[in-house]
């Protein structure tokens, strides 16, 4: 079992004391499972307190021993009931939360619990903080995108014409497993935890799109799952796409990759070439200092000059407003490549570009790998071929 080395928590804890400190706070109160996960190195339920000077202090709900076994913090003690909380701050009064994964009867009790006490949201510090990854973080984001390169060639060998989507689908999710993949997706967006492991869209299917912030939607099986793969039958000489997380120990790659069995259209095929361009162009200028809109930016340009605007990265009233988003322990992290994103690359940030065209009554194209942004540009992570998947 590979579990967080004590030095990368001390690391990431320093650095959110450091902000701590920058916004006037006596400590912080963690209980989501992403920041237990990044600062504890545990999922179990529990609490976290980590004051702004001083030893972090894991209080522990339910497992204290699995806990213990996981987690490289030296204070891991039991926790109760909410009511002793008060117990363990210390006396503070000015703390920070996690306000934006607070549910409002949750934080009611804490209110309850913790008379007296001031709570100031700390989430879009601890996002920024999860931004940036360390080596350790790039390694695991790496065995991810091996295992999605296990998971592609399992595909490409099953896909045959007449299979339908689902089949296709759960042939990709049980290659994923086996590569060691973790199965789970978790998400930071509130009700949006609930996507399959994988996306299987062929011909039209790409064009249902559903409720979720992303490109590509599906049909799904049923309206209480609106999304991902359906029982349609995967035809000769349509695009077929598969978009996959991959998750391994926690840390996700993301990847899209459309194969054809047969022959794509001369102008299908013109348009993946173009999301190759993007891709190319995006990597080329993702450097510290460059923003999210700036490679927007950039992307729209390509496919204006092609030609193909009014179908990238969707069609009519159901386009999505961005190219690419950050990825670690959760899909969808920060730095985002859409408009209005200002806030500068750093050096170690991983973001998965995805540059996708939707023809109406046909289909779509797309593409997507994953890279860590360096001094000279994004380095890719993702090791699968990035050429369209031809079948005969």
């Amino acid at each position: 079992m590979l579990l967080t080395p004590r030095t990368e928590l001390e690391s990431r804890i320093r650095r959110l004391q450091a902000a701590l400190a920058r916004q006037g706070l006596e400590g912080a109160l963690l209980h989501s499972t992403t920041s237990l996960l990044y600062f504890a190195g545990t999922a179990q339920q529990s609490h976290l307190w980590v004051p702004v000077e001083g030893e972090p202090r894991l209080l522990v709900r339910r497992v204290l021993e699995r806990a213990r076994r996981e987690s490289a913090l030296a204070q891991i003690e039991p926790l109760t009931s909410l009511r002793f909380l008060a117990d363990h701050l210390g006396g503070a009064r000015r703390i920070g939360m996690e306000l934006d994964r607070l549910p409002v009867a949750q934080f009611e009790a804490y209110r309850r619990y913790l008379p007296g006490v001031e709570a100031v949201d700390v989430g879009p510090a601890i996002r920024l903080l999860r931004s940036v990854k360390s080596p350790w973080e790039v390694e695991r984001i790496r065995a991810a995108a091996r295992a999605a390169d296990e998971t592609y060639r399992a595909l490409f060998d099953v896909l045959r014409e007449g299979m339908t989507e689902l089949e296709l689908s759960v042939a990709g999710e049980a290659a994923q497993r086996l590569a060691g993949a973790q199965g789970m997706i978790r998400w930071h967006a509130h009700n949006a935890f609930e996507s399959p492991p994988m996306m299987v869209l062929a011909g039209e299917s790409a064009l249902a799109f559903s409720f979720a912030d992303t490109p590509f939607g599906g049909v799904g099986l049923t309206p209480a799952a609106p999304y991902g793969a359906s029982q349609r039958v995967i035809r000769r000489d349509e695009p077929i796409c598969v978009d996959y997380p991959t998750v391994v120990d926690g840390y996700v790659h993301d990847q899209t990759r459309t194969l054809v069995i047969g022959r794509l259209a001369p102008d299908l095929v013109r348009a993946y070439e173009v999301c190759r361009e993007i891709l190319a162009e995006v990597a080329g200028a993702a450097r510290p200092g460059a923003t999210g809109e700036e490679l927007w930016e950039r992307s729209v340009a390509i496919a204006r000059r092609a030609g193909l605007e009014e179908h990238f990265m969707g069609c009519g009233e159901n386009r999505m407003r961005f190219v690419g988003h950050g990825v670690g322990l959760e899909l969808d992290e920060w730095p985002v490549l859409a408009p209005k994103q200002r806030q500068p690359l750093e050096e170690g940030n991983v973001i998965a570009v995805e540059p996708k065209f939707f023809f109406p009554a046909r289909g779509a194209v797309g593409l997507e790998s994953t890279f860590v942004v360096t001094p000279a540009g994004a380095e890719r992570v993702s090791i699968t071929s990035e050429e369209l998947g031809v079948k005969p």
